[in-house]
Formats: structure tokens, sequence, C-alpha cells
């Protein structure tokens, strides 16, 4: 009966000297706030990467529309050349300036026909000195 007795006691006591520290170490881990991986802002990493593509497709169409001029002898001074992304995630050109010198202003509408047909949106021609 003496070691049954003794034996409670001593589970007694482990457990009463276990339970107050399982309940600090669980207090510690609510304390200490671990961002979770996912918190990362996602939304300012989506809208970086958007702008990304948007610089970048719009680059690669300045350099399609001066190849293509070109290609028809006429040299642009300068090509910009706008785009936009709609909720669906599509993309389009908003907008096509061609900056040209008085050298090629005759050549006005043969600019607007080879840009409008081939980049399906049609080009303001901008006279620049």
């Amino acid at each position: 009966m003496k070691n049954i007795v003794n034996l409670i006691l001593g589970l007694f006591l482990i457990c009463s000297m276990i339970l107050p520290m399982l309940g600090l170490v669980s207090a510690l881990k609510t304390d200490i706030d671990i961002p979770a991986e996912n918190s990362i802002d996602t939304k300012d990493y989506e809208d970086s990467y958007n702008d990304m593509v948007l610089s970048q497709a719009a680059k690669n169409l300045v350099t399609a529309a001066n190849d293509l001029l070109i290609s028809e002898g006429i040299y642009a001074k300068n090509i910009e050349v706008g785009l936009k992304k709609e909720d669906n995630n599509s993309i389009y050109i908003s907008f096509i300036n061609i900056y040209i010198t008085k050298e090629y202003e005759q050549r006005a509408e043969d600019i607007i026909k080879v840009i409008g047909s081939n980049m399906s949106k049609e080009p303001v021609i901008i006279l620049s000195e």
C-alpha cells in the first residue's frame, strides 16, 4: 500500500511541475509573432509584376513599330506605345504616338496605314523638330 501511495504522490508531483512548464511554452508560442510565409503582400508583388510585363511588352511593340517603319523607308524620331490591363487580365494598346520630322510629313498616311494594319490601333502622328 505504501508503494502505491508513493507512486501516486510521485506522479502528482511530476504532473504539478510539468503542467506549468507546458503552459509557459504554449504562452511563449502565442506571444512570439512569426509571420507566415503567405503573409507577404501579394498585391504589391502582382502590381509590380504586371507593371514589369506591361513595360516590356510596350518596349517590344515600340521595336516592332520601328522595324515596320524602317522596312517602309521611314525613320521615326520617337515612338511611344501605351498599354492597359483590364480586370480579366487582357492587355490592349491604348495609344501609339509616332514622332516624325518634317522630312516624313508627306508619308503620314503611309505610317498610319502600316502601323494601323499591323498593330490594330491607328497611331497619332506628331510632327517633331
